[in-house]
């Protein structure tokens, strides 16, 4: 499959995902979640409390629980950049890694302003004409990101606001 017909997929798929979102049911009493991501070229973890909460206040994308739900409520956020793409090497659907793979890039982190750990999601594919290697090649810093958006590498998926909280735990 060429990579604009992928990039189309992707983009109605998820768009179609995100119209169906709703409260996460899995195991009561919640679990927390070691996540991997980039910040600034360095290697992070960050922290997705009560991600399989049985409480009816739990978000998900996909087939990704988010924790709380954020919908209505007013706290700034940054922007946390998902980059999905078969190269990915951070993340993919639980039980099916090949099923939207994806690294996750964040834009702030403790101790620069605008960190808070709460997060808007920015869901991002590989524009049509360009393909991507994550693997070899992985972007690992807002400013490579931006970077990639405006030389037209990456594209935005329209997915409309995703938030979460997440704070970063830990780098390497």
């Amino acid at each position: 499959m060429n990579a604009r017909r992928m990039a189309t997929v992707l983009t109605f798929a998820l768009a179609a995902v995100v119209g169906h979102a709703g409260a996460a049911g899995a195991a009561s009493g919640g679990q927390l979640r070691i996540e991997p991501g980039w910040y600034a070229g360095h290697h992070v973890s960050f922290l997705q409390p009560s991600l399989f909460s049985s409480k009816p206040n739990g978000g998900t994308f996909a087939c990704f629980g988010l924790g709380p739900d954020l919908t209505g409520i007013d706290r700034p956020t940054a922007a946390l950049y998902v980059i999905i793409d078969p190269s990915a090497t951070q993340d993919h659907c639980d039980g099916d890694p090949t099923t939207l793979r994806h690294d996750h890039v964040l834009s702030v982190a403790p101790g620069d302003p605008g960190y808070t750990g709460a997060w808007t999601l920015v869901f991002l594919v590989a524009a049509p004409g360009h393909t991507l290697d994550l693997t070899n090649h992985p972007i690992t810093s807002a400013a490579q990101v931006q970077a990639a958006m405006d030389s037209g590498e990456l594209t935005q998926l329209p997915t409309g606001l995703v938030q979460m909280v997440a704070p970063v735990i830990g780098a390497s």
